[in-house]
């Protein structure tokens, strides 16, 4: 009787979770952190690497702790709610796995991008109907641009069993860099008085920016961590999205 009651409750609570701002801002973070989580495990589950850096295995927690929260706070949408529990499992059964069993990484991290693109594909659709708050949208769409390079990066360097679908075209790759550097420009007009936080931010992006194209065009890797340096300023985008977001009325 008490579960019913409160899935009723939830159900009461969801149509106005919906149509509120930063819960649009917690939809468009969950489909950024979904990317960056993979991209952090696919650092530090690399079969080839015998000494993984642990803060590649804290990224990836931290990402998705926080994507559960979000799901508490958002009434537990199914929809969403599925997806990122199988994420997590995969997840777990990852970081259960003894070194002398890299080799099923690769498996097991190709299962994990399945289920990252059910899930920003669901809240794609919800962002889209939670009436996103136009203050923040830009901000939130500027961390979504760098989390999918991130992603499209790891993606070229990691020996997935299949690749198909997962990685941009060209001319994908191309329109997407235009697309940041002209909104860049655009946020650091409209948010003069956020300047520092934009600017480091797209310093972060110029400085991995001849890495990243490097290896979309079927390059090696080069040096000067795009993880770390995207991961960041992703997450710093989402933040001051949070910063700017029209107080209610």
């Amino acid at each position: 009787m008490q579960k019913k009651s409160l899935l009723f409750l939830l159900c009461l609570i969801c149509p106005l979770v919906w149509g509120d701002g930063r819960s649009a801002g917690k939809l468009s973070e969950i489909r950024s952190r979904s990317q960056l989580m993979c991209a952090s495990a696919m650092v530090y589950f690399n079969p080839a690497e015998r000494t993984p850096d642990p803060r590649g295995l804290n990224a990836t927690f931290e990402h998705l702790n926080i994507m559960e929260t979000y799901m508490v706070q958002l009434g537990q949408p199914e929809a969403l709610v599925q997806p990122l529990r199988a994420m997590k499992e995969v997840f777990e059964t990852l970081d259960r796995l003894p070194p002398a069993e890299r080799e099923r990484y690769p498996e097991l991290i190709q299962q994990l991008l399945g289920h990252q693109q059910q899930l920003q594909q669901a809240a794609s659709t919800a962002y889209a109907s939670a009436g996103p708050d136009p203050a923040a949208a830009d901000l939130e769409a500027q961390s979504q641009a760098l989390a999918t390079l991130l992603l499209d990066y790891q993606v070229r360097l990691y020996p997935l069993p299949q690749k198909g679908g997962l990685t941009l075209t060209p001319d994908q790759a191309k329109e997407l860099d235009q697309t940041i550097e002209q909104r860049f420009e655009t946020l650091l007009a409209r948010h003069a008085e956020h300047a520092e936080v934009l600017s480091k931010a797209r310093a972060s992006y110029l400085f991995v920016r001849p890495q990243l194209q490097q290896v979309a065009s079927g390059g090696n890797a080069g040096s000067g961590g795009a993880e770390f340096y995207l991961n960041r300023a992703s997450v710093d985008l989402d933040e001051l999205a949070v910063a700017v977001l029209t107080p209610s009325p």
